[in-house]
């Protein structure tokens, strides 16, 4: 699956305002509540905060994919967040993260799931393309480099 498949250029933001891992999934929330209308930000909020409190979705080198499953939809969500204030997310390598791909499936998805997170990991493995993410200046450009 494609980044272009789940990811559309309204859910592409910088964020330049959130301080905390609260704030971060708070801010992924909203974006992918506009996703459909039968959404609740609050609802995805406590889905997102409950999926970290069983482990952290940091990956390490400041890259983080909170990731959920949910009832209410027929196709996967997703939003990118590059924060101007990384954040501690309880990374393994202690870095902050910066950079926030998150996602929702769902929830008879489990396979789609699996691949999702194996060819956004398989993404950011490279410090090239986590650079060009930091050093983008718009949101346009970002989704550029997301979807190429």
């Amino acid at each position: 699956m494609l980044f272009s498949d789940f990811i559309v250029p309204e859910r592409v933001y910088i964020d330049t305002t959130s301080l905390s891992k609260t704030a971060v999934l708070l801010q992924a929330s909203q974006l992918l509540a506009q996703s459909q209308s039968s959404l609740d930000t609050q609802e995805l909020f406590s889905a997102f905060w409950k999926r970290e409190s069983l482990g952290s979705t940091a990956i390490g080198h400041g890259v983080t994919i909170p990731h959920i499953r949910i009832d209410d939809i027929i196709k996967t969500y997703g939003c990118f967040l590059k924060l101007k204030n990384p954040v501690d997310f309880g990374a393994e390598d202690k870095q902050p993260i910066d950079l926030v791909l998150a996602f929702m499936v769902p929830s008879h998805e489990t396979q789609q799931h699996l691949t999702i997170l194996a060819n956004i990991m398989d993404k950011f493995k490279h410090s090239d393309f986590r650079n060009e993410c930091r050093n983008a200046d718009d949101e346009k450009r970002l989704y550029e480099l997301l979807t190429q």
